[in-house]
Parts: structure tokens; sequence; C-alpha cells
């Protein structure tokens, strides 16, 4: 292990025990790019679970701030406004959705990310059907939304939206505000659960060590605090190590 990747695990380490999760996660999150690039099974296999407890802890931070999942355009036209949202809730456990986009939710974690704030956000789009209205949350941001039309069903909503997304009619949405307690973080965590649980069944099934690994990453871009995607990285992390020092190659 390099030097400077030695550093930033040890620098990461010692951010955890001071409570400063945001940064230990910074930290370790470069740590993880630069041991991955370099397939450094042995770094990985103890940076992931200190990476978790980062992510956890950010997410139980978040939890404990209000929850508000009605934070979506009512009709085309209908401005969400980021700033106003990161103004109006600087810690919690956001929905945001736009009026056939996820770019407003989109932003709102950027600036999450940007501020440090212990806030976190589903990715939403709103699109009518059917004389109503259902919000659309993605898993993540990397492709485009489709356009809004009035006369798509459901069925055909969902076929053209990214794969395993989760399609919620509006009147199955919590409205308001509510103030984060045990009942609402089981509430959020279930939905972050069907966001993630396809791509972790992907990542299990798959027999080739590398792909799994690659996998069980792309699991955490949905879901950036799944401990079971963490601790099987960590796990197959060890596996890989172990084969190498024993002249199996990766």
């Amino acid at each position: 292990m390099s030097t400077d990747v030695q550093a930033l695990c040890e620098q990461g380490q010692a951010l955890l025990m001071e409570t400063r999760y945001w940064e230990a996660e910074r930290v370790l999150v470069e740590a993880e790019r630069i041991a991955w690039t370099v397939r450094d099974w042995d770094t990985l296999a103890r940076l992931y679970m200190p990476l978790q407890e980062a992510r956890r802890q950010r997410r139980q931070r978040a939890g404990e701030g209000v929850v508000v999942l009605d934070l979506f355009a009512q009709a085309a036209g209908d401005p969400v406004d980021p700033s106003r949202i990161r103004s109006s809730y600087p810690h919690g456990q956001l929905l945001v959705a736009g009026w056939g986009s996820i770019e407003p939710a989109v932003r709102v974690r950027e600036m999450a990310v940007r501020e440090g704030l212990y806030v976190e956000t589903f990715l939403g789009a709103v699109y009518p059907v059917g004389g109503g209205r259902v919000i659309a949350i993605v898993p993540t941001d990397e492709i485009a939304m489709p356009d809004v039309a009035a006369e798509w069903s459901v069925d055909q909503l969902i076929a053209r939206l990214p794969a395993h997304s989760v399609v919620l009619p509006e009147a199955q949405i919590p409205r308001g505000r509510r103030q984060g307690n045990a009942q609402t973080y089981a509430e959020v965590m279930t939905l972050w659960e069907r966001l993630a649980g396809p791509f972790l069944a992907t990542a299990d099934s798959s027999t080739d060590p590398i792909a799994k690994a690659a996998a069980y990453r792309k699991t955490i871009r949905v879901d950036y605090a799944c401990e079971l995607a963490h601790q099987k990285l960590s796990d197959l992390a060890k596996s890989m190590d172990r084969r190498r020092r024993e002249g199996h190659g990766v």
C-alpha cells in the first residue's frame, strides 16, 4: 500500500473517532478511489467498514432532523427551488421532485455534499398519470428522464424510466414536515432498501470477483449507506487479498 493511501486511511480513521463524519467520508472515499484503481485489496478490505460507519452516522444524523417527502412540483411550470429547500431544510431526509425532472433533487444533493449538511435526498420526478400524479424515484442520476406525456399510463411510464425505479402514487406519500423518529427512520429506510435491493441482488449473483465488486460499488452509488454492500465488499476484498498472497492471482 502506498504511503499516500496509508496516510489517507489513518486520517480518515482519526476523523471518524472525532465524529467528523463528513470529513472522514471524504478522506476515505479518496483512499478507496486510489486503492480500487490499483486493485489494492488489502487496503480495500480494511477501509470499507470505517467508510460504512462514517456513512451510517451521516444517515443517522440526517434521520434525527426533519422528514419531508412531499417537496414536489404540483404542475407544469411550478418551480421547485433547490436553494429554498436547502435554506428551509438544512438537516433531515427529503424527497424532492421536479416536474418530469430530477434536477432539483440533484442540486439539493450537491449542496449537501458541498456544505457538509446532514441532509439526504431521494431523486424524484413528478409525472401526470390517469388524471392524477405519480412520483418516480430513480436509483441514480446517470440517465436522462423521460419527457412528460399526459397520455401515458403507469406501465408506459415505468417502461421509460431507469431500471429499478420506484413509482408511487401521490396519495401514498406522507405529507408535511415531520420530526424524525424511529417510525420515520424505518419508513425512509424501507424506501432506500427498495431502491438498492435489485442492485445488491445483481452483485450477489455475480460470479466474477471484479464484476461482483463493481456491482457492490454501484449499489453504494444507489444507496450511499447500504451496510450490506460495504460489508460484502470488505469480505470480498479480504478473499481477493488472500488469493493474491497465496499466488492464485486475481
